[in-house]
């Protein structure tokens, strides 16, 4: 047992916040049914809702940590498979079976219905932590039930009242696990990782804490062959320059194509048409909903030009092993010179940014047809540069924890979100002439003033080659 309860104590130990956040549903939503005992069905209802919100939060870190642990050394450990076992059946009892007891004692109408979607829940955050490809499966359920909410409704009412519903849970549930458990616990060599800068955006969605990456699929394999060839021929050719030519311009070019691997023009143009090929997919689902906001268009695309930086602050953590061959190499007259050639090389990201968002925005543009595309082509391509720079800025120098980061991140998104709605309205009040040069003079002078204050502190501040603390 001591090896369960070490296993068990993984999650507190790398994800407290969710601990708590979960166990807090899981003893208020179990507190509630106990009190529904004496026949109160309502209070039963919200209890059990809030255990499965609780499960699926607990699964969602269990799979984390999951993913962490199925490493081909873990399997080493005496009786690792065992231990693991001993655990998931503790774990459907904490989760599952429990709760199921006393609904059952509560008087709760479709029990079992409400048992094997306790397990779905579960299933579904073990999934969704782990990052595999079941998960992708089941958002695909939940896009095509928001394509058609009246026929979801319908045929959510029909199985509620179906007495083979908690068969075809129990089935998916047993399936998704299938599909999640299967490559973990396979003994298979460990892929490659790729550039912590890469900006293919394949695995921007996973969260940093996940350790051990996922075994990619075919598609993806493919599509980081096409980037990582890409990359290579742009090395290439920024070496052959440099040796040609080595100039200042050049040698930044090639520090550049090291740093920023797959953000040459090849690979930003087909990074480009992927997100264009999705987002066009997207719009072609959603096309019927009458009332769509045009102008959200914009927001979106500045949203998700922004989404590069956190990865940035993540990457530059985890290069500093790396970065010190770079010193050594470039060999700078002074650390503040090292520190300022890492930030011109880095400063690409605010054109590239700003390209990524007028493409989006254009895209969204077209697929809408919206009746002023000038306003927001105008307004987006201000706030991302400004909100690039800004972003670059604090991640350049801000904190180096998870939480410190998140918040970082948060405080730059709702400013961005806040200043392009903001600029909307004004380009609508004074025109896209006067509106839009004092919304540049407002954003983009402010957002030097942040970008150069956190180019001076960068470069006052020692270099650092320590790896970053687990």
């Amino acid at each position: 047992m001591k090896a369960v309860w070490q296993l068990s104590l993984q999650l507190w130990r790398r994800m407290p916040v969710l601990v708590v956040l979960a166990g807090g549903l899981w003893v208020y939503g179990m507190g509630m049914l106990v009190w529904s005992v004496r026949g109160d069905q309502a209070l039963a209802g919200i209890g059990m809702s809030l255990v499965f919100f609780g499960g699926w939060f607990w699964h969602l870190g269990q799979g984390q940590v999951l993913r962490g642990l199925c490493r081909p050394e873990s399997f080493l450990l005496p009786q690792f498979r065992r231990r693991l076992s001993e655990l998931a059946i503790l774990d459907v009892a904490l989760w599952v079976l429990l709760p199921a007891l006393l609904a059952a004692v509560c008087g709760m109408p479709y029990v079992w219905l409400v048992t094997t979607g306790l397990l779905l829940a579960a299933a579904i955050g073990l999934a969704s932590g782990t990052g595999q490809r079941a998960s992708f499966l089941i958002w695909l359920v939940v896009i095509a039930a928001g394509w058609m909410p009246q026929l979801a409704a319908k045929i959510a009412q029909a199985a509620l009242h179906s007495p083979l519903t908690p068969v075809a849970l129990l089935l998916a549930a047993a399936l998704i696990l299938k599909l999640v458990l299967r490559p973990l616990l396979r003994i298979d060599d460990r892929e490659p990782d790729v550039s912590p800068l890469e900006s293919t955006g394949l695995g921007r969605l996973q969260s940093p804490s996940m350790e051990g990456a996922p075994r990619r699929g075919a598609i993806i394999k493919r599509v980081n062959v096409w980037f990582d060839g890409m990359a290579q021929r742009a090395m290439e050719r920024a070496l052959a320059s440099y040796r040609r030519r080595p100039g200042a311009r050049q040698r930044l070019a090639l520090i550049r194509s090291l740093l920023l691997p797959h953000d040459n023009p090849p690979a930003i143009a087909l990074r480009l048409a992927l997100v264009a090929a999705m987002v066009t997919l997207y719009f072609v689902v959603i096309q019927h909903r009458p009332h769509y906001n045009a102008a959200v268009i914009g927001a979106y695309a500045v949203l998700l030009s922004l989404s590069r930086f956190p990865q940035l602050g993540r990457g530059m953590l985890r290069m500093r092993p790396n970065l010190a061959d770079l010193y050594l190499t470039l060999a700078p007259a002074s650390r503040s010179d090292y520190q300022k050639t890492l930030v011109d090389a880095l400063l690409l990201l605010v054109p590239v940014t700003a390209l990524s968002a007028l493409a989006y925005t254009a895209l969204g543009i077209v697929l809408v047809h919206a009746t002023e595309p000038g306003r927001m082509l105008l307004t987006a391509a201000i706030v991302a540069v400004a909100g690039s720079l800004v972003a670059l800025a604090v991640h350049l120098i801000g904190p180096e924890g998870s939480l410190g980061r998140g918040l970082v991140n948060i405080v730059v998104v709702l400013g961005a979100m806040a200043t392009y709605w903001g600029g909307y309205v004004l380009l609508g009040a004074l025109g896209l002439g006067i509106g839009g040069a004092l919304l540049a003079l407002l954003t983009i002078s402010f957002a030097f003033g942040v970008w150069f204050a956190a180019q001076r502190e960068y470069q006052r501040r020692p270099p650092c080659f320590d790896a970053p603390l687990a």
